[in-house]
């Protein structure tokens, strides 16, 4: 009985080594938000990368402003009636159930780039035509 007890104790404890050669969860959904942007992607690359998947057509992003706004108002990258800096403030403070974008996921200067991208009046940008 006293061998069993050994054996399940080391047992347990060879578990642990090994859980704890791997990264914990923490690590690893900190180490790609700190991975910048590849260098010259402009306003809708950055769009699509940082915000395409809850602000595309399907995105909860998408499905929560047609329900408060209705349907022309639920694509972001196809409205005109959003000013830059509107844009901007938004992502930094968020807004109802959008949480705030930091500095470390979207630097201030691909901020720029993605507001002035859905700044533009331009109704093919969503597109890429």
């Amino acid at each position: 009985m006293k061998a069993l007890g050994m054996t399940i104790v080391a047992a347990l404890i060879a578990a642990g080594a090994a859980a704890h050669s791997f990264a914990s969860p923490d690590q690893a959904m900190v180490a790609p938000a700190t991975v910048p942007a590849p260098a010259g992607l402009d306003g809708r690359g950055l769009f699509l990368k940082h915000c395409g998947y809850c602000h595309l057509p399907g995105g909860t992003g998408s499905i929560q402003l047609e329900r408060r706004w209705g349907k022309a108002r639920a694509l972001l990258a196809e409205r005109t009636d959003l000013p830059a800096e509107y844009v901007k403030g938004v992502a930094r403070q968020g807004i109802f159930s959008m949480p705030p974008i930091t500095r470390v996921e979207v630097t201030d200067d691909e901020l720029d780039k993605l507001a002035a991208y859905l700044a533009t009046a331009d109704k093919t940008k969503a597109h890429g035509r």
